[in-house]
């Protein structure tokens, strides 16, 4: 597997994992600011994965451009989708 499959392939996986979690977030009775904090909640984790990939295979291994495809992208995309099914209670 290429080093940008490998990438996707992490920060799907924090997808999933932050995306179960921002339900709680969301629903932690913040009022009219649930939605904001939840988003910045999904923002700090695509962070926190992207320094795990960086330390994983090294700060120039990706250029911006290809963590923003291969690892920003996938990330929203997977905890959006895990958000919406855990709120809907379908897992």
């Amino acid at each position: 597997m290429d080093l940008e499959g490998k990438c996707c392939l992490i920060h799907t996986v924090g997808g999933i994992i932050f995306g179960y979690f921002a339900n709680y977030v969301y629903t932690s009775g913040l009022g009219i600011f649930s939605g904001i904090t939840t988003l910045i909640f999904l923002f700090i984790g695509s962070v926190i994965f992207g320094h795990i990939s960086a330390k994983l295979f090294g700060e120039e291994s990706l250029t911006q451009k290809q963590w923003l495809g291969c690892g920003v992208l996938p990330f929203f995309l997977v905890a959006i989708v895990v958000w919406v099914l855990k709120f809907n209670g379908l897992i």
